[in-house]
């Protein structure tokens, strides 16, 4: 027997093939389904609840006693005394006095001013006697027996020369009288020696050695206030020789030199020559 390949046929028997297991399938998957429903009926069945019925009892109520309420007590108010009102009293209506008449008072004439009259004029002399009375003099302490002997003692001059006179007025000028009786005697007895005792000094100290250089002299003058202690105070240089070597040199001297200055009984204010030359 010879067997002849036909190509027409391939896909016929594919196609048949195909359908047999589609159908075969849906047979197997009806089957599983059916199972299903009876296993579900099944456990439907089995898990149906019984019903059991319970006989409910009455709850007894339990009798309780009633609770003895004790009688309230009460309490009577109290009474408050009665006030009696007391009856307001009657006005009485005072009567309505009437307006007394206003007088007015009769104005005295006024008396007519009289004329003034003018002073003179006082003297000036009359006024300046009158200022003197109402001025109260200065009383001053009355100084004992002993005080006024001291005080002539000390203002006792010795005889001084004009030149001397001279130069203290040139020095002082007005200011000299000033001055105390005892302060102006012990200027006039000691002026010299102050400018004795100071070219002394200056001798042993020596003359300003740049000045000595330069040939420089001068004069200037020196003020100060010694005191009875001998020591003093406000040293300038009231009167410049126009160097200021000579003046600072002077200064310096006047510090080394007051301590041998005669000393005064009061606070005396000096001024004397300090005079540089060269030989």
């Amino acid at each position: 027997m010879i067997l002849y390949y036909n190509p027409v046929m391939k896909p016929i028997i594919l196609a048949v093939f195909i359908s047999i297991t589609l159908h075969f399938f849906i047979i197997a998957n009806y089957k599983v389904e059916k199972k299903d429903l009876e296993s579900s009926t099944q456990a439907k069945n089995n898990t149906k609840s019984e019903i059991t019925y319970v006989q409910l009892k009455k709850p007894e109520v339990k009798k309780t006693e009633p609770k003895k309420t004790e009688p309230k007590k009460i309490e009577k108010p109290i009474e408050k005394p009665v006030e009696k009102v007391k009856p307001k009293p009657k006005s009485v209506e005072k009567p309505v006095e009437k307006p007394k008449p206003v007088t007015k008072p009769v104005e005295k004439p006024k008396p007519k001013p009289k004329p003034k009259t003018i002073e003179k004029a006082k003297p000036i002399k009359e006024i300046k006697k009158e200022v003197k009375k109402v001025i109260p003099k200065k009383v001053e302490p009355k100084k004992t027996i002993q005080e006024k002997t001291l005080e002539k003692y000390l203002a006792q001059e010795e005889p001084i020369d004009k030149k001397t006179l001279d130069t203290i007025q040139r020095l002082y000028g007005k200011e000299f009288e000033t001055f105390t009786k005892v302060q102006k005697a012990f200027i006039k007895n000691n002026i010299n020696r102050f400018g004795e005792i100071t070219q002394r000094v200056l001798n042993r100290m020596g003359y300003p050695r740049l000045a000595q250089r330069l040939g420089i002299g001068g004069v200037n003058v020196v003020e100060f206030t010694l005191f009875p202690d001998g020591s003093i105070k406000g040293l300038r240089i009231s009167d410049s020789s126009d160097y200021s070597i000579l003046d600072d040199y002077t200064l310096e001297l006047i510090e080394i030199a007051y301590k041998d200055y005669p000393r005064p009984k009061t606070p005396t204010k000096l001024k004397f020559n300090v005079i540089y030359k060269l030989y």
